[in-house]
């Protein structure tokens, strides 16, 4: 395996992302392409949880995807989230598109995965990405390839929906309502999802993952969905590897089941090849 790190720039707004590029097996004895995954972790917009990147990629990585880690834009004293966020998951999109040769990757299987906050960076790409007014709105079409399906782990999905709890702080991520509310942005053209969160998560209510797995079923969109009964919110892959130490709390063995339905699933719809 190989890790780059890059910093790459969307309108003077540098960001960073770090790649686990699979190698190939010389076994195989023939050439694959494998499917890749963007991880975009929580921090509630204004720090990247380490506990949503590498532990996470490592396991899609364990199961034959490259993975790719994105530092999104954080709200800062100068700088909003977006429309920035949105601009360079579509550039890193880009970039992993124009390397498809040199890592082997396979530009059709592109999965989107994120988590709380970074799961409403990824839930309203889904919607604008695939909507070309949208896209030509927020600049999108600058950015060549798409993605195939998202994965969204107890991810915000309303700004008005529990969290944040305050208009100030809703408004230093964005002051521009249509970005507020994932579910509204979605269309028929919208990628298939698979949610997860718990009931009990304190931090964001599930009528966020609720509102955005309904709006996909109306629409007719592929989707699968587990409201675990127990468990905090951020609890990444929910098991010793991600664990806050001394904070048992973090641990959940039912949660820790999404991994596995999520590769699953991706199994299923045809981005990862299956046992057969």
């Amino acid at each position: 395996m190989q890790v780059e790190q890059q910093t790459l720039v969307t309108q003077e707004h540098p960001f960073k992302v770090t790649a686990y590029w699979l190698d190939q097996v010389s076994d195989f004895g023939e050439t694959v392409d494998y499917p890749v995954i963007i991880i975009c972790p929580g921090g509630g917009f204004t720090y990247h949880s380490g506990r949503e990147e590498a532990p996470i990629a490592m396991r899609f990585v364990a199961e034959g995807m490259h993975a790719v880690i994105l530092n999104y834009q954080l709200e800062t004293a100068t700088s909003k989230v977006y429309p920035w966020a949105l601009q360079q998951l579509g550039q890193t999109i880009d970039w992993v598109t124009k390397q498809a040769s040199a890592h082997h990757i396979d530009p059709d299987r592109i999965i989107l995965a994120g988590f709380s906050a970074g799961g409403h960076v990824v839930a309203d790409y889904n919607g604008i990405a695939t909507d070309p007014a949208l896209r030509a709105k927020y600049q999108l079409n600058q950015f060549a390839g798409q993605h195939a399906a998202v994965i969204l782990g107890y991810p915000v999905i309303d700004l008005d929906a529990g969290f944040p709890t305050t208009v100030a702080e809703r408004d230093k991520i964005t002051t521009d309502p249509t970005l507020f509310a994932a579910q509204k942005l979605l269309n028929a053209q919208s990628k298939p999802a698979f949610v997860w969160q718990t009931v009990t998560d304190e931090l964001v209510p599930p009528i966020n993952t609720m509102m955005y797995v309904q709006t996909l079923m109306q629409l007719g969109l592929e989707t699968e969905y587990h409201l675990f009964g127990s468990g905090i919110h951020g609890l990444a892959l929910a098991n010793h590897v991600t664990k806050k130490p001394h904070k048992t709390k973090y641990l959940n063995d039912q949660a820790a089941h999404w991994l596995p339905l999520a590769v699953r699933w991706l199994q299923l719809q045809g981005y990862l090849h299956d046992e057969n």
